[in-house]
Parts: structure tokens; sequence; C-alpha cells
């Protein structure tokens, strides 16, 4: 269960980006990322990585039952370029179906051209159309805004704030714990219950429908 099946999908700008496994010989591209504070500052380990610490995350990772990982690869032309990664984790599957996301885009030169925001959107519609998922949580140290802005756009909605949970830059951040709810109507049903959704909680739906109708327009799963 360490890797999700090959999704590939083209960015709002027109880049063309595949998420799907990498072995253990593509591993340096993060240790050449986490080598920059500017990558990791947001991160929960703050630390510079080596190829043997990878090495060992790796395989700890393939051998996650819980968990369902994709690099993100971008093409470009006949060249194929690894610039991070994307998951679920703690996936569960009792009464309700949820999991944690994460993404990280460790070369920097690929910042800001929406790259996070459409593997997100790609994530989110594999979780929920394809595992059956209710929720997907998340949470960004304040101060990262493009993540949040990133999270926000697919479908995110802050459900409580955890204060001085890091300390970056010199001084105290908070962080932000996130929750993406299913818009398919069985699984709001189920959710919800007989509670009554909070107005953000529709906005938010609104978003995340979204991303799936976007996800199934431009999201190809091989």
């Amino acid at each position: 269960m360490a890797f999700g099946p090959m999704m590939k999908l083209t960015t709002d700008k027109g880049l063309s980006v595949e998420l799907a496994s990498f072995a253990r010989d593509n591993l340096a591209v993060f240790v050449e990322g986490f080598a920059l504070g500017t990558v990791t500052q947001y991160l929960s380990a703050h630390r510079a990585q080596t190829i043997e610490t990878e090495q060992a995350w790796y395989d700890e990772m393939i051998k996650n039952k819980t968990s369902l990982n994709w690099g993100i690869w971008v093409m470009d032309g006949d060249k194929r370029q690894l610039i991070g990664n994307t998951a679920l984790t703690e996936i569960t599957k009792d009464h309700v179906h949820y999991a944690t996301s994460g993404i990280v885009i460790a070369d920097k030169k690929y910042w800001g051209q929406g790259i996070a925001s459409a593997c997100h959107r790609a994530r989110t519609w594999y979780a929920f159309e394809n595992l059956g998922l209710h929720r997907i949580k998340s949470a960004v140290i304040h101060g990262n805004a493009a993540s949040w802005r990133a999270l926000e756009k697919c479908g995110y909605e802050l459900v409580y704030t955890e204060r001085n949970e890091e300390f970056v830059n010199g001084k105290l951040r908070h962080m932000d714990c996130l929750e993406c709810l299913n818009p398919a109507d069985w699984a709001w049903r189920q959710w919800w219950g007989d509670d009554r959704p909070p107005r953000k909680s529709l906005e938010a739906r609104k978003r995340a429908q979204a991303a799936v109708d976007w996800a199934r327009q431009n999201v190809t799963l091989e």
C-alpha cells in the first residue's frame, strides 16, 4: 500500500505532471531540498537530511500499510523530473473513513506554479471517489500562506488552532488544523447526520466539489 496508482494531469498553467511511484535511487531531490531552511522551516522537522536518512524513511514508507504516497514528477518533453511528493497517511476505515494529507515541493524552482494546488485536487478526488473517504485532515503552520491558500481552494476549512506549535524565524507560530469533507451526498449525509452544517462548511463543500469536478476533467487515472 506504499504507492498510489499513477495519475496524469495538466496544471492550470499548462505544466504536465505525473503523480507516480519513485525508487530508492530517486531521493537526491529531497536531500537537496531539505538542505534549505526555506524548504524545511514550516515542516515538523527543521533538519537537513542525508541520503542515508532519506533511504531509512523510504524503507519505512514502503512498508506502511495505512498510507499512499505519490512522487510529483514534472514532464518537459522527454525529460521526467521528480520535484517532491504528496501522500495520504493514517488511512482509517472504521465507522468513518478518513486520512491525513501532506505535500512537499522540494525543488524550489517549481514553487508558485500551481503544482501543489493541482496535486491537492487530484489527491482529493482519488481519496473521495476511489477510497470512499469521508474526511481528509491537514495542518498548516502560521506564516505558510501559500499552503493555506492551496488547501482552502481545494475545499479545506479551519477546524481549530493549536497555539504555539512551532518556533519559526524567531517567533512562536500557531498551527491551523484543517479538514476537507467529501462533498458527495451520501458522505455528506453520513458525516452530518441530524446536525445542520454551518455556513463555512457549506461554502467549503462548494470548493471541494469544484476540486473534484476539476479532477474529473483534468486527471487521468492510469
